[in-house]
C-alpha cells in the first residue's frame, strides 16, 4: 500500500515534458501573433479614419475661404510654377465689410505636400502676412495635368465661346495613401470671379495683379 502511494506521488510530481512545454509555447506564440496583428490592423484603421477626417476638415475650410474670396475677386493671375511650387494670386476689392482691398496668394508646396496661404494690402509689401498652412498630406500627382492644383480660365473668347468673367479651378487630393485613393478627401471646384472682366489685369499680356515691389512668388 505504501509503495503504491509513493509511486502515485512520484507520477504527480514529475511536471511537464520538454515536448509539452514546446507545444504550449508554440500555441502561446500563435495566439500572441494573432492578437498583435489585430491590434496593428485596428491602429492603422483608426489612423486612416482620423487622417480622412482631418483632411476633410481642412479642405472644407479651404473651400469656404475660396468661395468667399474668389467669388468677389476683380482679377486672377494665371498660376505658375516657381522653384517646384505652384502659385496663384487674386485681388479682392474693398467692400463695405472689409473697408480695404486684399491680395491673396496660395502656394502648393510640392516637396512638403502642403497648401499654404498669405495675404497683404495691395502695394504695401510691409503688410505681407506669414504663410499659413491650410492643408497637409496632399496627394496630387503633379506629373498629371488633370491633377494640377490651380487652373486659370481667362475671360474673353475661348474657342467658339466667349466668357465674360475670369475663373479658377482648384483641385486638391488629401489624406493617407496615393493620389486618387478613395480613403482620402478631394476638392475639385470651379469658381467665377464676379467682379472680373476681359480687361482685368492678368487676363491678357504679362501684367500680374498684386505682384509688385517686394511681393513675388518666392
Amino acid at each position: 500500500m505504501i509503495d503504491h502511494v509513493r509511486s502515485r506521488l512520484r507520477h504527480e510530481d514529475r511536471g511537464v515534458s520538454v515536448v509539452e512545454l514546446i507545444v504550449s509555447m508554440g500555441i502561446f506564440v500563435m495566439v500572441l501573433v494573432v492578437f498583435l496583428a489585430a491590434v496593428v490592423t485596428m491602429s492603422r484603421a483608426t489612423s486612416r479614419t482620423q487622417a480622412t477626417g482631418d483632411s476633410a476638415s481642412q479642405l472644407r475650410t479651404v473651400f469656404q475661404r475660396l468661395d468667399k474670396e474668389v467669388r468677389y475677386a476683380s482679377a486672377i493671375n494665371p498660376p505658375a510654377q516657381t522653384s517646384g511650387n505652384f502659385y496663384v494670386e487674386y485681388l479682392v476689392p474693398a467692400t463695405v465689410a472689409t473697408g480695404e482691398s486684399l491680395c491673396v496668394q496660395w502656394r502648393f508646396m510640392a516637396s512638403d505636400r502642403e497648401l499654404q496661404r498669405r495675404t497683404w494690402t495691395p502695394g504695401n509689401a510691409a503688410s505681407v502676412s506669414e504663410w499659413q498652412t491650410m492643408v497637409t498630406d496632399l496627394r496630387n500627382d503633379l506629373t498629371e495635368t488633370t491633377q494640377l492644383p490651380f487652373v486659370f480660365h481667362r475671360a474673353g473668347p475661348v474657342g467658339s465661346k466667349v466668357f465674360l468673367r475670369q475663373g479658377l479651378t482648384v483641385r486638391l487630393d488629401a489624406g493617407l495613401g496615393q493620389a486618387g485613393d478613395p480613403g482620402g478627401s478631394q476638392l475639385n471646384v470651379f469658381m467665377v470671379a464676379r467682379n472680373s472682366s476681359t480687361s482685368s489685369v492678368g487676363n491678357t499680356g504679362t501684367d500680374r495683379v498684386c505682384l509688385v515691389g517686394a511681393v513675388q512668388r518666392p
